[in-house]
């Protein structure tokens, strides 16, 4: 803005020193009338008629001299207000600078700068700054023509002369403007070249719209909407209780910082600690039922694609099979494992674009859940696992109920009490307390994931009349999940065994009372499963729900 305000100076003074010039064709001089009276004697003789002194003439300005007046007081009107625009915007940003650094909290003084940039959006700061520049040009164009205006009475040649000048500047302007409308790479860009690119725009949308009624509709996808997906929130139990340096906890604000910093960021690392920080957020905001107001649709998938991204970073190929490259690059796919699990459990993804993220979330979690097999990492699998099931439920597939039964053999496998004693390495078969609160604690998520599938494809199959044999499959696969659960209850010698499961127990049974008057397909799943966590589900004559304590 400096330099724009020594341009305004200088064209202003300009423009002045030749106003000062032309505006007198706009009033008639004082020596005038003494002209016209002298030239009256020299016509009419020494005396004076009969009739007295002859009466004045009437002034009255020519045509090129008002227009060229006009053009350039407009166009220093125009230069001037274009400078006081240049010192309003120093002055603005002046303000935010100063005030940014006046507060030393790093908290706050982020949210001042994203509250100050969204109001900055809002009242389209950025387009009110680029027209400033843009009044100079009005200002240098009107000065132009009405130079060429006042010079068509004063001399030909010379008003030839700048009228061509002039015309030539003006079409090298509007062909610069009108280039990045054809050529995108083209660096001649400013407020009138998106002028240009808008009537382009409308143009061609004309013309595809035409196209477009020429061609065959196409059916749109359908959804399901029909069905309400249960979720119990383990998150909102869970120990995790973030605060910043400031003592305080998060907020929907903040979200949305960390939000705005990932997308200026291209740093691994960087991503990760934001990837993290979002994932404290939703789970500290999932507390207070305010995570689906403070995430729009446009945050939520633009997040969840920089994670899938993320993890897929870390990936290497061997020998034809996917496989994480060890060290930190585990880190960051098990922490964006964590980032999807949180986020399945506390976000709504009832619109298109956040579907369109399931999927992709799916997918990457499906190729985590392959390597966290082939290596034999209960953590791991039982996490992709979860994260599988959770985004199927909610995209209503059911591909995972057909692999379910070897995830639960496999973590039977690795848990305190294998099928095949042999399997396990030696070593592996002395589990502590801590081993096994652990294992229980990375299954518990699964194992309610899995019963949330599991009960939407019982909604769906009997909408859609389910068969017999997909029932009896669903009754053996529920018949796996409590044979893992008590697989990996705690050693008699131990004596915890009624502190088993405790955040699943807790789960379920909220579940449980939340399934009032389910079928009786549902009601089965839960009579199998539930008795291995230590209750008993009871459905009384009316429907109503209760609970019996049970021993493992």
């Amino acid at each position: 803005m400096d330099s724009l305000l020594v341009f305004a100076g200088l064209f202003s003074a300009v423009t002045a020193g030749l106003v000062v010039e032309s505006y007198k064709d706009l009033r008639e001089e004082p020596q005038s009338r003494t002209e016209q009276l002298l030239e009256y004697i020299i016509l009419k003789g020494s005396t004076l008629p009969a009739g007295g002194i002859p009466a004045r003439v009437p002034f009255k300005p020519s045509a090129q001299a008002i227009a060229a007046n006009a053009l350039f007081f407009l166009s220093l009107t125009v230069s001037l207000i274009a400078a006081l625009g240049a010192i309003l915007v120093k002055q603005w940003t002046r303000r935010v600078y100063v005030g940014l650094n006046a507060i030393t909290s790093s908290r706050r003084r982020a949210h001042a700068h994203y509250l100050w940039m969204q109001g900055i959006r809002d009242w389209k700061l950025s387009e009110i700054i680029a027209m400033v520049p843009m009044l100079l040009h009005v200002s240098l164009f009107l000065f132009l023509a009405g130079l060429v205006v006042w010079l068509c009475t004063i001399h030909t040649f010379i008003f030839i002369l700048i009228l061509s000048t002039a015309a030539l500047s003006l079409a090298i302007y509007l062909i610069a403007a009108m280039i990045p409308s054809f050529w995108p790479d083209a660096p001649f860009n400013w407020p009138v070249s998106a002028s240009f690119e808008a009537l382009c725009n409308v143009f061609n949308d004309r013309r595809l719209k035409h196209r477009r009624d020429t061609l065959p509709l196409y059916d749109k996808p359908k959804r399901h909407t029909n069905e309400k997906i249960l979720v119990t929130h383990l998150a909102q139990h869970s120990s995790l209780n973030y605060e910043n340096q400031d003592g305080v906890g998060f907020d929907g604000l903040d979200l949305k910082i960390l939000f705005e910093i990932s997308t200026h960021t291209e740093s691994p690392t960087q991503m990760d600690a934001i990837i993290d920080q979002f994932r404290c957020g939703m789970t500290h905001e999932s507390r207070k039922g305010r995570t689906s107001e403070a995430l729009d649709d446009k945050t939520v998938t633009a997040i969840i694609h920089k994670a899938a991204e993320s993890a897929l970073s870390c990936r290497v190929n061997q020998n034809g099979l996917f496989d994480i490259r060890p060290g930190i690059f585990l880190e960051r796919a098990t922490m964006t494992m964590q980032f999807f699990e949180v986020a399945l459990q506390v976000l709504k993804f009832d619109s298109e674009a956040r579907r369109v993220s399931l999927m992709v979330v799916s997918d990457v979690a499906n190729l985590m859940m392959e390597r966290a097999m082939f290596v034999g990492s209960v953590d791991e699998m039982a996490l992709s696992a979860s994260v599988v099931a959770r985004a199927q439920t909610k995209l209503d597939k059911w591909s995972h109920l057909d692999r379910a039964d070897k995830v639960l053999a496999a973590l039977r496998d690795l848990g305190p009490r294998p099928r095949n004693l042999e399997y396990k390495a030696e070593e592996d078969l002395e589990w502590t307390q801590e081993r096994v609160e652990q294992y229980q604690r990375s299954i518990s998520a699964y194992i309610l994931s899995l019963t949330h599938l599991a009960i939407h494809f019982y909604a769906r199959s009997l909408n859609s009349g389910g068969k017999l044999a997909e029932e009896t499959s669903m009754y053996a696969l529920a018949s796996e999940v409590a044979a893992t659960l008590r697989a990996g209850c705690f050693p008699e010698e131990m004596g915890r065994s009624g502190a088993n499961y405790l955040s699943l127990k807790s789960a379920l049974s909220a579940l449980w009372f939340n399934l009032q008057g389910c079928s009786p397909q549902v009601t089965r799943w839960m009579e199998e499963v539930m008795p291995s966590v230590g209750w008993i589900p009871r459905q009384a004559a009316d429907g109503t729900h209760t609970l019996e304590g049970s021993k493992v």
